[in-house]
């Protein structure tokens, strides 16, 4: 019997069998290879962080953790707690809001969750994929200081490692001083990890 005809790639030709009709050599790839090729060929899935939303009894508004450092590619979970709160990116289509986010990043607003609406623990995700500072704050309570702060890998130089009112010829509106006050260093979120009691 004629042998097959070889051709590139691992692919031979019967004999008899036209230009262009071929089948796979029957020496294949071993299974634990295939497996371990489509792994590494898969999206990375990044980790998913919570931030809890609360208002006590008192009327005390905070994010816990207020300061979290993640890795690029990694989601932040924000979940409903008690009372009314937004999660909102500080930037200037955010209510003329001075920029405290990456500039190439864009900007977010989750707009009200309250506590039963849509669901009691309603939840708002984002996935942060460029790295730096980025503050953000509770549109109903940013006068109370409820504000968080995320370092996404390296902080950089970017607008959330300035100081506040970095840019006074923008006219952009200021971040309230008890805001300010609330906001973890970038330090001590490098350091931590994740600061809580804010």
């Amino acid at each position: 019997m004629p042998a097959a005809a070889a051709s590139a790639g691992g692919v031979e030709r019967p004999p008899g069998a036209k230009a262009g009709t071929v089948r796979r050599n029957r020496q294949s790839l071993p299974i634990g290879l295939i497996a371990a090729l489509a792994v590494a060929c898969a999206p990375a899935m990044g980790a998913t962080v919570e931030v809890k939303l609360i208002q006590t009894p008192e009327g005390m508004t905070y994010f816990d953790p207020s300061g979290v450092r993640i890795a690029r590619g990694d989601t932040v979970r924000w979940i409903q707690m008690s009372g009314f709160h937004s999660i909102t990116a500080y930037a200037p289509s955010n209510g003329n809001h001075e920029l405290r986010i990456p500039e190439s990043a864009k900007p977010w607003d989750s707009d009200i969750l309250l506590a039963q609406y849509p669901k009691p623990g309603s939840t708002f995700e984002r996935v942060f994929s460029v790295e730096g500072v980025y503050d953000y704050f509770c549109k109903p309570h940013e006068m109370a200081g409820m504000v968080g702060r995320i370092v996404v890998g390296q902080p950089g130089n970017g607008p959330g490692t300035k100081p506040f009112g970095y840019a006074p010829d923008k006219h952009w509106q200021q971040v309230p001083d008890v805001a300010r006050q609330r906001f973890p260093a970038v330090s001590e979120i490098m350091a931590k990890g994740a600061v809580h009691g804010r």
